[in-house]
């Protein structure tokens, strides 16, 4: 038998090469970050991982894209998943925070779908492990689409093609909650980039970057100590810091939702008294461990095409960015990350960094919304089947929400925020006029992206267009809006 003396000086060796470990660790992650030796091969992007009780198959992804854009997942039945993850904007919303149900306001920024597959943790907070974990949570919260995922499902039962698309997938005559996030999951899952200007140089073609952003990549790797939180081909740690971001000058009104959001996120979170909750406290509400408070999960910095950024938006544009962790992130922050320091940047290096920031864009997504199944078409015959609903009225109305048109319009104040209501006489004259010149006038679209000034309200345009409109549907939709 081992005595007892042996044991015990095994024990103090095992504690001082563990509390050695530590030391390393500790020294690694505060050493200056030009001794790190980076190899190109480590940003190489791989196959998306797919779990193996969710494989791809084309009918899976067909359907969880048409579900992507449904509005029927909503409870009022004009938001969908594109409402806020719009493909046009690098599947987010333009705005600091994320757009919400009417009468409500969220409290943090959207996430990227992009590369969301790639990702251990999801949301800003880390709660979701999985696509299929976090497809449900913005459905059900009462301040993002408000939907019921049971009600959902009998919801989706009542539309023929869907009924017969899930039991196509899933060879179940039953539509359930699981299966709606199995499917959304697979079609989130083929919404990757693969084709960077960096990915080109990674792979061989030194001439892909600009020397400016071969300058600002040896920053990343060396002086701004980027690649300590953000590395491999995605550009994460998949870990969560706290950085001390300033919060958002909320007043009024949006102040009071904002924090109607917060303390009904801390009571699902199990906070014991979530009235008392003044900040967003960040991964802490998944763990409830103080050494968690204030820390976000670090984002993919692939196709960050912003314009806001953070978890609550509060800093606008790259150049912003950088110079925030140039002066070594925020003040009064719990659990503040000892990797943030002054970098004492000069303003040429910080347009360095975004020059190679802007490197890991890829190419603008351009997908085309899906035809949408009304409740009374059948999958076998594809014969609508008729009802009072199918006058040029109704088809318009139709029209309107399976074209996405109510992300960011609004009808009778239903629908997104970002433009004007459809339904105010101005804005609905400028709307025929605007459908009437494309039906004489096919292509005359306003540039997405850009800015425009209507009725006085400066809008973001992201509209992407709609070539597979024929001019009859664009006629509906014209005569729909007239009987507004």
């Amino acid at each position: 038998m081992l005595n007892k003396t042996y044991l015990r000086n095994r024990k103090s060796i095992g504690v001082i090469v563990f509390v050695a470990a530590g030391l390393l660790v500790l020294l690694l992650l505060l050493r200056p970050a030009s001794s790190f030796a980076v190899s190109l091969e480590s940003f190489k992007p791989y196959p998306v991982p797919v779990p193996k009780n969710n494989p791809q198959t084309p009918e899976k992804i067909k359907l969880g894209k048409m579900l992507f854009f449904d509005p029927r997942l909503s409870g009022n039945g004009a938001i969908a998943c594109s409402t806020c993850h719009i493909p046009a904007a690098g599947f987010v919303s333009p705005t600091r925070l994320s757009l919400s149900f009417p009468s409500t306001m969220h409290w943090r920024a959207v996430d990227s779908v992009i590369d969301a597959a790639y990702l251990k943790y999801l949301f800003w907070d880390g709660r979701a492990g999985s696509l299929e974990e976090q497809a449900l949570g913005p459905i059900g919260a009462p301040f993002e689409m408000n939907m019921h995922p049971n009600y959902l499902a009998a919801r989706l039962y009542e539309i023929p093609v869907y009924r017969e698309m899930f039991k196509q997938v899933f060879h179940s005559d039953v539509i359930t909650p699981e299966m709606i996030a199995q499917a959304l999951a697979s079609f989130e899952r083929t919404i990757v980039v693969t084709q960077t200007p960096f990915y080109s140089y990674v792979n061989g073609d030194k001439n892909a970057l600009s020397k400016q952003a071969l300058a600002g990549f040896k920053l990343f790797t060396g002086k701004a100590g980027c690649i300590r939180c953000h590395y491999g081909p995605v550009f994460t740690d998949h870990g969560f810091h706290a950085l001390g971001v300033p919060e958002l000058p909320l007043t009024g009104e949006e102040q009071k939702l904002n924090a109607a959001a917060r303390h009904y996120f801390a009571y699902k979170a199990g906070i014991k008294d979530p009235s008392t909750i003044q900040r967003d406290l960040g991964r802490y509400f998944v763990t409830h461990k103080e050494s968690d408070m204030d820390k976000f999960g670090t984002p993919s910095l692939i196709d960050a095409v912003g314009p806001y950024y953070m978890h609550n938006g509060a800093i606008q544009g790259l150049l912003n960015v950088v110079e925030f962790f140039n002066k070594g992130g925020g003040k009064n922050v719990t659990n503040k990350s000892k990797m943030l320091k002054p970098l004492h940047l000069t303003l040429k290096e910080e347009k360095e960094l975004v020059a190679f920031l802007e490197s890991l864009h890829g190419p603008a997504f351009v997908i085309s919304p899906p035809e949408l199944p009304p409740y009374s078409v059948s999958a076998v015959s594809g014969e609508t089947i008729p009802t009072a609903s199918s006058s040029p009225t109704s088809t318009g109305m139709e029209l309107v929400k399976s074209q996405d048109c109510l992300s960011c319009h609004s009808i009778r104040g239903v629908g997104g925020t970002m433009s004007v209501d459809l339904s105010d006489k101005g804005v609905r004259e400028h709307s025929i006029s605007w459908l009437e010149t494309q039906i004489a006038t096919p292509g005359k679209h306003f540039k997405s992206g850009g800015h425009e000034v209507l009725l006085g309200k400066e809008v973001y345009n992201v509209m992407p267009d709609h070539p597979s409109l024929t001019k009859e549907q664009l006629r509906n939709i014209a005569i729909y809006l007239k009987s507004l």
